[in-house]
């Protein structure tokens, strides 16, 4: 990796430990750029599937493609449509699989997203067009393998198509609700939308992408337009993982280098909060994790794997953007 040093060859050594086989893998294909065919790639991706973490998703899963649970409020179980609980239904639980490594060509992972893509409404939407729902589902789709798909393309295009005066992205919930100003966009839908458009360089100079770079772009990447020293949201200067409806200092930094703006100068407050969450040994901790993801990630406050992945390919972005 350019401009790797010391530290950082420790840190990828301890990232390819062979008992987290998905972190291994995405180190080695994303940060190495180690080719598929690789024995050392292929031996990681093969373990995948017999991990812990892989285990605990399928053995949740309804035999139809779908995950369930119960609604913190009401108790009743969701997940076999678009509605949603927190962090371990089926939406989510898609996304997870794609941070592990698996695509569609597991049959166990084309039922489920081919079920919940069926679920999709005429205009692309999923649910109130939610833009934290339907722009993460955009880049769980692409990682999972189906961007060739007309229903993931039909998402895409209400995604290009949402026009908003700050160049964020909002929901029908939020929407309209104040009478006599207009509604700020959502932090946290616009980081959704900001991941789904790192994974579409063919939409990195459209309109529609450009100015939701400028939305982060004016606000230092974390912080609030209207007082640059204040953050926009908590969420969006700590790291957390895995990636739901939050807005994580590493997911906004990781899309914004992945598309060319890392080194950008208004970003440069912002890398400095990602790097103060590095320990002496190069590592980055993790602030934030749910206890009720599928995914388990880790304890907070802790190094962690995943957080140091992320935070190491957005720097590797960044380099390759000089």
């Amino acid at each position: 990796m350019e401009g790797m040093n010391d530290k950082d060859g420790f840190v990828i050594d301890w990232l390819l430990e062979e008992n987290d086989p998905s972190v291994r893998y995405r180190t080695l294909r994303e940060l190495l750029d180690v080719p598929a065919d690789d024995p050392r790639v292929k031996a990681a991706r093969a373990v995948i599937a017999n991990s812990v973490d892989a285990q605990r998703i399928f053995k949740k899963m309804h035999p139809d493609g779908y995950w369930l649970q119960k609604k913190s409020t009401s108790r009743e179980l969701v997940g076999d449509g678009v509605e949603y609980g927190s962090f371990a239904t089926t939406h989510f639980v898609l996304s997870y699989l794609a941070e592990l490594g698996f695509t569609v060509d597991d049959p166990r992972v084309a039922l489920a997203a081919n079920r919940y893509l069926d679920l999709q409404k005429a205009d692309g939407d999923f649910w109130l067009h939610i833009s934290c729902l339907y722009a993460y589902n955009i880049r769980t789709f692409i990682l999972l393998g189906l961007r060739e798909d007309a229903r993931v393309q039909r998402t895409i295009d209400l995604m290009l198509a949402v026009e908003r005066a700050d160049g964020g992205y909002l929901c029908d919930m939020h929407e309209g609700k104040h009478k006599t100003r207009a509604v700020k966009s959502c932090i946290r839908g616009s980081v959704k939308a900001l991941l789904a458009f790192a994974e579409l360089p063919e939409y990195w100079l459209h309109p529609r992408c450009l100015a939701l770079v400028d939305y982060f772009l004016a606000r230092g990447g974390v912080f609030k337009s209207t007082n640059p020293q204040e953050p926009v949201s908590a969420d969006a200067v700590r790291t957390s993982y895995p990636i739901i409806w939050r807005a994580g200092i590493s997911e906004i930094l990781y899309a914004l280098a992945k598309m060319g703006y890392g080194n950008d100068k208004r970003l440069a407050r912002a890398w400095d909060v990602l790097e103060s969450k590095r320990d002496a040994q190069g590592r980055y901790r993790m602030d934030w994790t749910s206890p009720s993801a599928l995914l388990k990630a880790g304890a907070r406050g802790e190094a962690n794997k995943w957080i140091t992945l992320y935070a190491l390919l957005a720097q590797k972005h960044r380099v390759s953007s000089i």
